[in-house]
């Protein structure tokens, strides 16, 4: 399994797949984990400003007890205004630093009535809103909370509607901020640096890795092919001698015929054609998803047939066609001329009855032998007359 492990580049995808998926998922907790604590900080921070603001909300609304018409009446009493305000001022804490009374008009537009912030803004101001909940607020009559988001601070705006008859007349804002807690916020932003930072070295790991794989598997593609023919080589042989299931498959032997006469008559280059040739023959003829053509050395091939089914006849079909489809093709020795050659096949149709490949192909060797001695241009199988 070790060796399995460190030969198979694939194991290796999967295991940096793991990491990044682990890392991916720690950086997800930790953004988990930082709105847990902001949640918390709202919820604590907050629990007794809404609830004094509430208070003064339904203060106001006690002052007001005898207005008819809260808006008109603010806007024309001085006096009034005057007390609103200081109702607002004792909102102000370094965490609150705007507290005011709004009115919506006509045209659906928000304005200032009263303001008891440092920075006062004048009657009838207009307010921009961000958020379509200072609307619900009319709809439900109950307090809104916006929250804000920025990089160092924890920010809401506190609505508290103020009623009369019920119906919403006026709106009690309060904007409230506080600091996050420093020392948990710079652990949260190392952690995520941190995270972040591994990821990256991991993602430039990966790229080099896919680009050294990708150059593998060129490099291991080359080294397993017969760079004259096209087909598998010795060295792929070796690498699937151990591992391929010989109950799947039919192995063939293929020689071709009077070789060395072809080397003497019309010399190597010829030779090297006719290889060349009958290395695309084999290729074009064979189930190329299925079958493995392997050049075992000079003119002889190994051929693994898959087995569809029991019956071997498809099989046998396929070594037929090699045969065939060989024999009738022109090889052209140059532009002009050409020979027809002729091959030799041994088979086995058992090889899974074999302790391993050698021995099955020992027997397709023999069956092999025995076309040649029965006078070549034919198909032998092994333990057949």
């Amino acid at each position: 399994m070790n060796k399995n492990f460190l030969k198979n580049p694939y194991y290796l995808v999967a295991g940096l797949f793991v990491v990044v998926s682990f890392l991916v998922f720690l950086l997800y907790i930790i953004f988990q984990y930082e709105k847990n604590i902001e949640k918390d900080m709202f919820t604590i921070a907050t629990t007794d400003v809404l609830h004094i603001t509430q208070n003064k909300a339904d203060h106001i609304t006690k002052i007001l007890r005898y207005s008819d018409d809260y808006i008109n009446d603010i806007k024309k009493d001085t006096q009034l205004q005057k007390r609103l305000e200081m109702q607002l001022k004792n909102l102000i804490t370094p965490n609150i630093k705007y507290a005011y009374l709004l009115y919506k008009d006509r045209k659906n537009t928000f304005r200032f009535l009263v303001d008891g912030s440092e920075e006062k803004a004048m009657i009838d101001q207009k307010l921009d809103i961000t958020s379509d909940k200072w609307f619900e607020l009319y709809e439900t009559k109950l307090p809104v909370i916006i929250k804000h988001t920025y990089l160092q601070k924890l920010s809401l705006s506190y609505l508290v509607p103020v009623l009369y008859k019920e119906e919403v007349k006026l709106v009690l804002v309060i904007d409230f901020s506080i600091d996050k807690l420093q020392k948990i916020n710079e652990i949260i932003i190392m952690m995520k640096s941190g995270l972040f930072f591994i990821l990256g070295i991991v993602f430039l790991l990966f790229i080099v890795f896919l680009i050294q794989f990708i150059r593998y598997k060129r490099m291991k593609q080359q080294s397993f092919t017969d760079r004259l023919t096209n087909v598998y080589n010795r060295n792929y042989l070796h690498e699937i001698e151990d591992t391929v299931n010989l109950d799947e498959y039919m192995i063939a032997a293929l020689d071709i015929d009077y070789f060395k006469n072809v080397n003497d008559t019309y010399g190597h280059d010829v030779g090297d054609i006719i290889l060349r040739e009958v290395g695309n023959i084999l290729l074009h003829t064979i189930r190329v998803e299925e079958d493995i053509v392997v050049r075992y050395g000079g003119e002889e091939f190994v051929i693994f047939i898959k087995n569809k089914s029991e019956n071997s006849d498809t099989s046998l079909s396929v070594i037929q066609r090699v045969f065939s489809n060989i024999k009738e093709h022109k090889m052209f020795i140059n532009e002009e001329d050409y020979i027809y050659i002729t091959v030799s096949i041994g088979v086995n149709k058992t090889p899974s009855s074999s302790k391993n490949f050698l021995e099955a192909f020992k027997l397709a060797d023999i069956a092999l032998y025995e076309a040649k001695e029965s006078g070549r241009d034919t198909i032998k199988i092994y333990g057949e007359n």
